[in-house]
């Protein structure tokens, strides 16, 4: 199960929408009768072990008296929704008469349930819960009151609401970092206002508000110069004598402003096998990084300087000469052995995006990213978008390589983590060139396959007698999509062979190996209609873009043909690097790159949104995949069956 950090009786979800993540906070205590097991389970949830408090309330909720069932099972949702376990959470919340709960209790039921909506991104149900605060609410009561509603208003990105929210949660607050965290976000809105506008949409503000909003004035006057803002910051504290600012706000103020600014580039070293089996794809990212480089104005261009890292174990010698000859930031290693040796290290030198990805059982030093265009995160955004499109109920098909399992592995992963709980999957053999077994196993469960020949005997038996054709209705196939993941050969013949498989009326997702990024002739019957994510810069044609598809196509040489797509990836690897460090804020909008929508993971991976498309004559976009953290499977009642996964049993994924 997810562990997550939270406050004193707050679910804090606000918290990882705050500019600072990772402080500790000190769970509830929850309002519990005196039964040992209650006083256990109340213990286990101030732990922040959520799972095992919630099976001791459970157990209690069994065989507790009639009088406490109901005070249980509140505090057993709650328990769930913090251990992300929220179908179990909402079942027992619905179980719930508010009138067999203590008076003192009912309020908790309403911040439960708003809590549960927060988790389902469902803000605009959060503000409907939670439209008063009781007057007789508690400190720790009001403070998750303000806290959901705060977290509630940022999502539906209501500034100054979220703002006006915030300094009444600043009020209550009593531990240092919980408050600190609470302004850096009052101030972090009220510097994106500019001071005339403030004043316009808040004119009746208190004392403490305008506070505030001075406060806010003088940082966007001195943004990134914290020593001339001393004097002006006294004369401020001289006119708010009471306001509640803390005194190490602007040191953390400022020093997330640091963390956010623009990496400097002053000089670039490039880490590139020049012979090897990546040299060829090497060469291509070269080249779309020099292309990048030189589209630059003359005075933009920082030195950039090649080195040969063909030998993986070369890679720390490498990067220490380059840091030694001047280079503020690294491209580079692009071979996994070398990337595995920079993820290990407990520091490095200087900032490094490496061209490839890795996980790794320890944590990747601090200035280690990686990017990489992965064939399993293609996989991942198919689940992201299917779940977007409303549909429940894969079927996966894929190749029996170890590509093709990795690919399915991470679609799985991923399904289950948005809320899916099952999937039909069959595998194939590649080489055997026999796609109409496993096609036929995957669209066509048993019971409809038999009952189709069934009533194909009826169909040939009414036509021999002269009699009128039978209607029939086929039983439901318990699959709503198709994820099929294989090559352009290979989608040539799969696609066709659902259809084959009187599956047409399915939608068919893959990815974009499937095609070569434009449709031959004799290739437009065969993958109409497959839908799959696409990076912009095969899509888009910028007339005048020295940087477009068009353009590259025709200065570069025709060996990337078969690399195509590592040209942007170059175009990207130099664009980004000023970026990398503001992209480790969860505040930070993505990069638009040539490769997709750029956002960096936790792990300092930088990954993709991409562009989904329809394959047909042009290409008919679709969208952008959306944010994980926006995305849920919404069960449909449809019955399953033939389920099985590669390397794996598919259980019920947990949210």
């Amino acid at each position: 199960m997810r562990s997550r950090q939270y406050s004193r009786y707050i679910l804090f979800p606000f918290l990882l929408l705050a500019l600072l993540t990772g402080c500790e906070t000190t769970p509830v205590k929850p309002t519990v009768p005196t039964d040992p097991q209650a006083v256990h389970a109340a213990r286990l949830y101030e732990e922040q072990r959520y799972q095992e408090a919630a099976e001791l309330y459970l157990d209690l909720v069994n065989r507790a008296p009639a009088d406490n069932r109901a005070l249980y099972q509140l505090l057993a949702a709650d328990s769930l929704i913090h251990d992300g376990q929220l179908d179990k959470a909402e079942a027992l919340l619905k179980q719930i008469q508010p009138a067999a709960l203590p008076s003192r209790e009912s309020f908790r039921l309403e911040l439960v349930r708003a809590s549960l909506a927060l988790e389902r991104h469902q803000p605009e149900t959060v503000l409907e819960i939670l439209q008063v605060l009781p007057k007789n609410a508690s400190r720790d009561a009001a403070i998750r009151y303000h806290s959901l509603r705060a977290a509630a208003l940022k999502e539906l990105q209501q500034k100054l609401p979220y703002a006006r929210e915030l300094m009444v949660l600043d009020g209550l607050q009593q531990d240092d970092e919980q408050q600190l965290q609470t302004q850096l976000g009052i101030l972090d809105t009220l510097t994106r206002f500019r001071p005339r506008d403030l004043q316009e949409q808040m004119p009746d503000a208190d004392s403490t508000t305008r506070g505030w909003m001075e406060l806010a004035a003088l940082l966007r006057d001195f943004p990134s110069t914290p020593e001339e803002i001393i004097a002006p910051y006294r004369e401020w504290r001289d006119l708010f004598p009471d306001h509640p600012a803390l005194p190490q706000l602007l040191t953390s103020y400022f020093r997330l402003q640091q963390q956010r600014a623009p990496l400097e580039v002053n000089q670039i070293a490039v880490l590139l096998p020049l012979s090897g089996p990546y040299a060829r794809a090497a060469a291509t990212i070269r080249d779309g990084l020099l292309a990048a480089w030189y589209a630059d104005p003359d005075e933009n261009r920082p030195p950039i300087r090649f080195y040969d890292s063909s030998n993986p174990e070369q890679v720390w010698p490498l990067l220490n000469q380059a840091a030694d000859e001047g280079a503020s930031i690294v491209i580079g290693p692009l071979a996994k052995p070398a990337v595995e040796q920079l993820a290990r290290a407990g520091s490095l030198p200087l900032p490094v995006l490496a061209l490839n990805q890795v996980n790794t059982d320890s944590i990747p030093p601090q200035g280690l990213y990686q990017y990489s265009l992965s064939p399993e995160d293609e996989a991942r955004q198919v689940a992201i978008w299917a779940a977007w499109q409303g549909y429940s109920q894969p079927a996966l098909l894929y190749p029996a390589t170890p590509l093709g399992k990795r690919m399915a592995g991470a679609f799985m992963k991923a399904w289950r983590a948005l809320g899916g709980t099952s999937m039909r999957t069959r595998d194939y053999d590649p080489a055997s060139g026999d796609y109409s077994t496993p096609v036929a196993e995957l669209v066509m469960a048993e019971e409809r396959k038999a009952q189709l020949e069934k009533l194909k005997e009826a169909q040939e038996k009414a036509k021999e007698e002269g009699l009128e054709e039978v209607d029939y209705e086929l039983p439901p196939r318990g699959i709503d999509f198709v994820f099929a993941i294989g090559n352009n050969r290979q989608m040539r013949q799969i696609r066709p062979m659902i259809q084959f498989h009187y599956a047409e009326d399915l939608p068919v997702f893959t990815t974009s190996r499937a095609w070569r990024g434009r449709l031959d002739h004799d290739e437009s019957f065969d993958l109409a209609g497959l839908m799959l994510p696409e990076m912009p810069w095969i899509l888009e044609d910028k007339p005048g873009d020295p940087l477009s598809r068009t353009a590259l196509e025709a200065s570069l040489p025709p060996r990337t043909r078969k690399y195509l797509r590592l040209v942007p990836m170059g175009v990207d690897a130099y664009k980004v690097l000023p970026l990398l460090r503001s992209l480790e804020s969860r505040e930070a909008e993505p990069f638009p790159g040539r490769t997709g929508l750029l956002y960096l993971n936790e792990q300092r991976q930088l990954l993709r949104r991409m562009t989904w498309v329809s394959l047909e004559n042009p290409p008919r976009v679709l969208g952008v995949t959306p944010r994980e953290r926006n995305v849920q499977v919404v069960p449909k009642e449809i019955p399953d069956d033939g389920m099985e996964g590669p390397n794996e049993s598919p259980a019920p994924a947990q949210r």
